[in-house]
């Protein structure tokens, strides 16, 4: 190879890098982020979702629902300081039941978790935590 042959490739290299580096304007962020997550979503027609812990500061519980077929929901609830996870389920309840009013029954169950369930022949759904910015609160997702 000439080093004339060997400067042009490298020419090409650079600049084909500079254009796949930058990120396609066209595709919004949201729609990007639940296709980067599509490869790791789970399904199921129960979720259980773990509350545990009090309020240390103000702040939001942001979750991404996702229905095979659909677009997807994503559901954020405001949690002020003090507020116990017997109280945040309550929170979640409605705020699930305002998002959801036919697809799920939304329910809380044990004071601090919140069953969301799909009817079966409805198919399945992907949950996810997406955000929570409320300090000493833990939220875990359990598939049933």
């Amino acid at each position: 190879m000439t080093r004339h042959t060997c400067l042009i490739a490298a020419a090409l290299l650079v600049s084909s890098a500079t254009v796949h580096a930058t990120p396609p304007a066209a595709v919004p962020a949201e729609r990007a982020a639940a296709a980067a997550d599509a490869g790791k979503l789970r399904y199921s027609n129960k979720w259980r979702i773990k509350f545990r812990g009090e309020a240390k500061s103000d702040g939001v519980l942001v979750f991404r629902m996702l229905q095979k077929g659909r677009e997807p929901v994503q559901i954020s609830i405001a949690v002020k300081d003090g507020t116990n996870d017997d109280n945040i389920a309550d929170l979640a309840e409605d705020a699930l039941q305002q998002a959801f009013p036919r697809d799920f029954n939304v329910e809380v169950d044990d004071g601090e978790d919140v069953l969301v369930k799909l009817a079966f022949w409805e198919g399945r759904s992907s949950l996810r935590l997406v955000e929570n910015s409320v300090q000493g609160v833990k939220v875990k997702l359990v598939r049933e």
